[in-house]
């Protein structure tokens, strides 16, 4: 289900509730036509996936009767999926038979098989082995990456709107639309059951699947015009919006103008790293206005005795790529300020304007215009440069939208490098990203990087040479093949760890994107994350089965090395005293947050310290420790209740009662249940 995690990924919401499907669905199958033939007439469609407007890869069916070939590729960020897959359909539609093969997104195999004798559904894959008996039309969702909405949908409404799933789950199928769009007449359907919340696929109105539209990408069919695609990218951003702005009325809770106090608060003060027990804190507005033991309560305020339990500092992503799934998953998980590092910059502003406003639940944003070069095995980007012109405007068009940084990107050309430095840095901006092609770690740092995201970037800078591409899995292999060689006591290591230390490097190590990679295993949850994914939507589950690369069983110990030798290095930056920050890179928002803390902590550093990353010292690396990052008069009302001591046991980050955000409380338990996360 990658192909559907990708437009997940791309920033896919739900819309509000809407009446109940029509009695009688769309046929759903163009082959359904044909069947009272003696022979079938194969018929082939052919889809176009474009990601932030360039084309990435397409999706190609051959139907026949009940028997449908699908081809799905995607090249994008030097890597992507590729499956051949075959499928029969039964008389009700759902799949009898499937096999597939190929490779998942970072090159990790798919040999996949499912059959359906009488009741008994019966699946085995790298991931999975199963059967199960059915009592009702049940559809069998493939790991292997690719759509199911041609086949999905049409039988969902034929049943009422629902169909339960194998190897578990259930889809539900909502109408949202009815509507002509730039002259193409389309019937749209919100999806549930995949995700963290509905997304929305559009059919033809004779059941022919159209695709799906996200304000970041689309998939559609080959020779679709713009205007088409735009006018339901635009439906999709009001679909979305209006169930974004249901979510924000019914669980925002807003201040009296006497604000709040919390009482009987156990504070965290992140510089010192300890507890205040008994504390007052009281809000007025957006901000703190004092802090102290028994301290009267304002007339008209609105107590909220906290009976011991932890008030914190709302806690910072360093690496997020934000959506409003995942915008709403921070609050809840205590999540006040998230650094969006590579987005679609229409909809980034949109979506920051909105949480700002409270139309929209969401964090604080700290905006990083993302910039990338040019080619094969570039990253689609809104915004590339080539050229020194192209640099200059690169930088400017972010400047003008008010952006806090930049990121520089893989395949940027190392001699643009120090212009785009030297022009963020004149208009006050910060300069972080990915070390480009042909360039080392070191030499970005003198070039004027400020930050560096992803901790094998650092090992890149001693295991990869100007010749080596690192833009494709090499800068991963690379890593796991070779990261157990290097001496981290050695001079090389000691000479670059002080030139972060000299230029204040901001490292974020996003430790949980390299786990999996290097220790995972195809069919396992990583056992110290399995409680928190069980959490997760069954579907949104079965994509944390999946490997990533493709190790060999001769390897498996050299990458589990590596991995430990990333957790060394890490701990040796923190003693170095280097600054290190807590990001995530993932879908899964706030708890990729909570499990990043634990990791750090398993790196051997302090959760005083960790929790210290993750609140304060991030807003000293941002420059903004003067409006947020602990809990002190005059700073932001951005707060975070807990039930638990993460200090003692860092993993009771989790129990998150509450959050404030600028003032405004938002419960957890209504908020994970909106995108049907588990308490």
């Amino acid at each position: 289900m990658v192909a559907i995690a990708v437009v997940v990924w791309a920033g896919c919401g739900a819309s509000q509730p809407k009446p109940a499907p029509d009695p009688e669905p769309p046929i759903g199958h163009e082959q359904e036509k044909d069947r009272h033939l003696p022979g079938y007439v194969a018929k082939q469609a052919h889809y176009v996936f474009r990601l932030n407007g360039r084309r990435v890869g397409t999706f190609d069916t051959t139907t026949a009767g009940p028997d449908v070939h699908y081809h799905w590729k995607v090249v994008d960020n030097g890597r992507g999926p590729e499956v051949d897959a075959a499928l029969h359909l039964a008389s009700d539609g759902t799949p009898d038979l499937f096999k597939g093969a190929g490779h998942h997104e970072m090159g990790a195999p798919i040999v996949e098989s499912f059959t359906r004798s009488g009741a008994k559904g019966t699946w085995a894959s790298d991931e999975e082995h199963g059967s199960a008996d059915a009592t009702a039309p049940t559809f069998y969702v493939w790991i292997a990456d690719g759509w199911v909405d041609p086949w999905l949908v049409p039988v969902a409404l034929k049943n009422g709107g629902s169909v339960a799933l194998w190897p578990g789950g259930e889809a539900k199928v909502t109408k949202v639309a009815d509507d002509t769009f730039a002259g193409r007449k389309l019937v749209g359907y919100a999806l549930s059951g995949f995700g963290l919340s509905p997304y929305y696929t559009w059919f033809e109105e004779d059941g022919t699947w159209f695709g799906v539209v996200t304000p970041q990408s689309s998939i559609v069919p080959d020779g679709t015009a713009d205007a088409i695609v735009d006018a339901l990218a635009t439906k999709v951003q009001a679909l979305m919006q209006a169930r974004g702005d249901d979510i924000a009325h019914t669980t925002a809770h807003r201040p009296p103008p006497a604000g709040y106090a919390y009482t009987h608060a156990r504070v965290l003060d992140v510089v010192k790293g300890a507890w205040i027990a008994d504390q007052t804190v009281l809000v007025v507005g957006d901000k703190i206005k004092a802090v102290g033991p028994k301290l009267a309560v304002p007339l008209g305020a609105e107590t909220i005795d906290l009976a011991g339990k932890a008030l914190m500092p709302g806690l910072v992503d360093m690496h997020s790529h934000t959506d409003r799934d995942g915008a709403l998953l921070d609050i809840a998980t205590g999540i006040t300020t998230a650094r969006d590092v590579g987005n679609e910059p229409d909809d980034l502003d949109l979506m920051t304007q909105k949480f700002d406003e409270g139309a929209l639940v969401g964090p604080h944003m700290v905006r990083m215009g993302f910039i990338e070069g040019r080619g094969d095995k570039a990253a689609s980007s809104r915004v590339t440069a080539e050229t020194v012109e192209e640099a200059h405007a690169a930088v400017e068009f972010f400047a003008k939208r008010h952006y806090d940084g930049i990121k520089i990107y893989n395949s940027m050309k190392p001699e643009l490098v120090p212009v785009l430095a030297a022009d963020a840095h004149k208009r006050g901006m910060l300069v972080v990203g990915h070390i480009p092609v042909h360039m080392l770690a070191h030499e970005a740092i003198d070039a004027g990087y400020d930050g560096i995201e992803h901790v094998n970037m650092l090992f890149l800078n001693f295991l990869a040479t100007h010749d080596t591409d690192t833009r494709d899995t090499t800068r991963f292999t690379l890593v796991g093949d070779h990261a157990a060689e290097l001496d981290l006591a050695g001079k090389p290591v000691a000479d670059f760890i002080a030139q972060l230390v000299k230029h204040h490097t901001i490292i974020d190590p996003t430790l949980g994107a390299f786990e999996n990679l290097y220790i995972g295993a195809p069919g396992q949850l990583l056992p110290d994350f399995k409680d928190d994914l069980l959490r997760l939507p069954y579907q949104l589950q079965r994509t944390y089965l999946q490997a990533d690369l493709p190790i060999t069983p001769d390897k498996k110990d050299r990458y589990a090395k590596a991995w430990a030798q990333i957790e060394a290095l890490v701990k040796a930056l923190w003693q170095a005293k280097v600054t290190v920050v807590a990001g995530t890179d993932s879908g899964i928002t706030g708890i990729a947050l909570h499990h990043e803390l634990v990791l750090l902590v398993q790196c051997g550093i302090p959760a005083a310290d960790v929790l210290r990353m993750a609140t304060l010292g991030s807003a000293k690396a941002m420059k903004q420790d003067s409006v947020f990052g602990k809990i002190a008069p005059g700073q932001r009302a951005d707060l975070v209740v807990v039930d638990g001591d993460p200090l003692a046991d860092i993993t009771a980050i989790r129990k998150v009662v509450s959050t404030m955000r600028a003032g405004v409380i938002y419960e957890a338990a209504p908020l994970l249940a909106a995108l049907s996360v588990k308490p």
